[in-house]
């Protein structure tokens, strides 16, 4: 589709790469730069100046995305009248996620849904993991984004990545050595807990919950990029998974290393849905989104 090449070209202007335009679009890289040459071909000239850091709009390029831009917007303002005439465009989206997802996948895709249905207004809560599904079960929110253990009753998962927790440390740390780290092990470092209630059920890990609450953290806070910031300046580990830390795993900057615990290992996470109630359509139309955009994070998860 013509705005969807448009889009690509305005995103790798932006990013002045290929690769990290695809990350952002979590579209492959392979088919937005086939899409970038197809444009360039059709017009007949180059866009970009090839540089040995990445990519620079020239003339050319600069004066397409002006056109990009006012036609995409055109298009957007287009397609807002067209559906609000179906009822398609506009609604409320409830949505309940664990504190991870909150650090880049669901602020981007929010930020892109706002500019495809601008009409639609939200309810985003961040809650501990086990009280993710019980929000949508009661109606509290029609999407949860969760680790998945056992489900209620009246509760589906839609769509499932394997994204276990593991033991995130910066550079250095003695457990970098650990192909996959004992909870034994763990304990011999400061530790820093997310909540003072455990990330999983005793049920699915009794050894991990044990764990955790026979543990003295050097601090409790259920703040991701407070966390964040004290395992990097050397604080101490913490217990996440790669969700929340993509880019600073991309960077080098902090070091993840799994479980010594098959349980564990196999955990998954995913998005959460109501089995009784029929979604609207734009709910609908993002829960779709956000399960590509899961499947590409999951992608993403497993190189690092």
């Amino acid at each position: 589709m013509h705005a969807s090449v448009l889009k690509y070209f305005i995103e790798v202007a932006a990013c002045g790469s290929v690769r990290k335009a695809s990350e952002r679009l979590y579209v492959a890289s392979s088919a937005v730069n086939r899409q970038i040459h197809k444009l360039e071909d059709e017009l007949g000239v180059e866009l970009f100046d090839r540089m040995p850091n990445g990519l620079r709009l020239n003339p050319a390029g600069e004066r397409l995305l002006k056109h990009a831009q006012e036609t995409l917007h055109q298009f957007q303002v287009m397609r807002t009248e067209l559906d609000a005439l179906k009822g398609e465009r506009t609604g409320h989206i409830k949505l309940a996620a664990m504190d991870s997802f909150f650090e880049e996948l669901l602020p981007s895709a929010v930020e892109e849904f706002q500019q495809l249905f601008p009409a639609v207004t939200y309810t985003i809560t961040s809650t501990q993991p086990m009280e993710v599904a019980q929000m949508v079960m009661t109606g509290q929110a029609d999407v949860g984004m969760t680790f998945l253990g056992r489900l209620p009753g009246g509760v589906r998962a839609m769509t499932v990545a394997h994204l276990p927790i593991g033991i995130v440390m910066p550079p250095g740390h003695p457990l970098a050595s650990f192909d996959s780290v004992p909870l034994k092990e763990c304990a011999k470092y400061a530790f820093l807990r997310s909540s003072s209630h455990p990330v999983i059920s005793a049920a699915s890990s009794p050894e991990f919950a044990t764990f955790w609450d026979d543990m003295e953290p050097a601090a409790t806070c259920n703040s991701t990029p407070l966390l964040k910031r004290l395992i990097m300046g050397g604080k101490g580990i913490s217990c996440f998974s790669k969700i929340a830390f993509i880019e600073e795993l991309k960077r080098g900057e902090l070091l993840w290393r799994p479980f010594e615990l098959e349980a564990i290992n196999g955990l998954k996470v995913g998005i959460v849905v109501p089995t009784q109630r029929v979604l609207p359509h734009v709910t609908q139309n993002f829960v779709g989104r956000m399960a590509r955009r899961l499947t590409q994070l999951e992608a993403i998860a497993a190189t690092l």
